[in-house]
């Protein structure tokens, strides 16, 4: 099978921040002989800064073709300058479609609306399936922040933006999502939607505990310290406030019990770095590698997730980051995520901003080494069931296959 994948968002191996959902997605097609060209731009969103300087194709030492089509860039999230930036990647990217052997499918990643709408048309016109993988919920993370009175207007507002995110579900062969969530809000949207399915933002679990076992020989640590990990972003969606005052509370009621550490950069940096400065249990290390990031999970007990309100995620990667590495997860948002962690017996949650909450949570795990032995043994078989990326990603290709035999079933018919 021959299959484009597009995402604007997603890293790729160039940029060596981690194997998330599309290199995932690559690599396993790769084991089972198909050929993958993946479709990116050459602005990288994160970093806010131009890959290369002209269109370029990447292929050595990644197994498959990557393309970096030259696109206009942008300073700010929220600004024009973003939606004339994703217009042009729309625009750009079809143009880098053409004179291409036509794929069995094309996966591309909504959002942006501009460039999945783009896709979806392009595949119509010229008899090629496209499956639409919805990563977050636009436009409606565009009015997560408006004051609730406000909401009518802002909506009427992004009025053409809904029309648009209907034109993408109706005309994809198929809708798939990082989270049922995503998908019962495309349903709401969307009522004429062929065919959904979902697929967690899935990890290598064997390769992941592989590193993590070496780790764990060659370095001692003080079993009788309950270790307590953030890794991410301190963007201000983030509730950094929550995790070190909970780490101060624990300090003061428990000393020398936990130890915190946070990982990472964004502009809640210094409020990290003060705390850091003034607790003995709080260590910030900064932006850290990937083999340095397996290393600290090596180290560590459990995963921190903690999230402000307003947020429209369901579900994040660090879902299965934090337990393919046998982290159970203390968890505040309050989304299909909590049903997950609360009925797999992987972690527990709270509510958002509640620190007291969250420490009570710590406790549970700092006073029950049994409790912490046994949801660590759930954290990986929970991975092994939904969150392994061999399994996950191997019925994601699946799917595939299958809509692309459908095309030439009703293309002989």
């Amino acid at each position: 099978m021959n299959f484009w994948t597009v995402s604007l968002f997603d890293p790729t191996p160039y940029d060596k921040v981690g194997d998330y959902r599309f290199i995932q997605i690559a690599k396993t097609a790769l084991k089972k002989a198909h050929r993958v060209t993946h479709f990116t731009s050459t602005f990288r969103h994160t970093t806010k800064k131009q890959r290369f300087s002209e269109s370029t194709t990447l292929e050595e030492g990644f197994g498959y073709a990557v393309e970096y089509v030259r696109s206009k860039g942008y300073k700010k999230n929220y600004s024009l300058e973003r939606v004339a930036a994703h217009a042009d990647f729309a625009e750009r990217l079809i143009e880098s479609f053409e004179g291409r052997q036509r794929p069995d499918v094309i996966f591309a990643s909504m959002p942006p609306l501009s460039s999945a709408e783009r896709v979806v048309r392009w595949g119509k016109a010229n008899d090629v399936p496209v499956i639409t993988d919805i990563i977050d919920p636009w436009p409606d993370s565009y009015i997560k922040d408006v004051p609730s009175f406000l909401k009518p207007a802002a909506r009427l507002v992004i009025r053409p933006s809904y029309s648009k995110l209907r034109q993408i579900l109706e005309n994809s062969t198929a809708v798939t999502s990082i989270s049922n969530g995503y998908l019962e809000w495309a349903k709401k949207n969307c009522k004429a939607i062929p065919r959904t399915a979902c697929f967690y933002p899935a990890l290598d679990l064997e390769s992941i505990q592989e590193s993590i076992q070496k780790y764990r020989k060659a370095e001692q640590r003080n079993n009788e310290v309950l270790r307590i990990i953030y890794v991410g972003s301190l963007g201000s969606s983030y509730d950094l406030p929550a995790i070190v005052e909970a780490a101060e509370v624990m300090q003061q009621k428990h000393p020398g019990r936990t130890q915190f550490v946070v990982a990472g950069s964004g502009p809640q940096k210094e409020l990290v770095e003060e705390y850091a400065d003034k607790l003995e249990n709080l260590s910030y290390l900064g932006w850290i590698s990937d083999e340095e990031l397996l290393r600290q999970y090596a180290l560590s007990d459990v995963g921190l997730i903690q999230h402000k309100n307003n947020l429209t995620q369901t579900i994040t990667y660090k879902l299965f980051s934090y337990l393919s590495a046998g982290l159970p997860i203390l968890n505040s948002l309050q989304s299909e995520m909590a049903a997950i962690i609360r009925e797999n017996g992987v972690g527990f949650n709270n509510n958002n901003g509640d620190v007291a909450a969250l420490v009570q949570n710590i406790e549970r795990f700092m006073d029950d080494r049994e409790l912490l032995t046994r949801y660590k043994e759930n954290a990986l078989a929970l991975t092994r069931e939904k969150g392994d990326s061999a399994a996950v990603y191997g019925k994601m290709l699946e799917l595939f296959a299958d809509v692309a035999g459908r095309k030439s079933i009703e293309a002989k018919s």
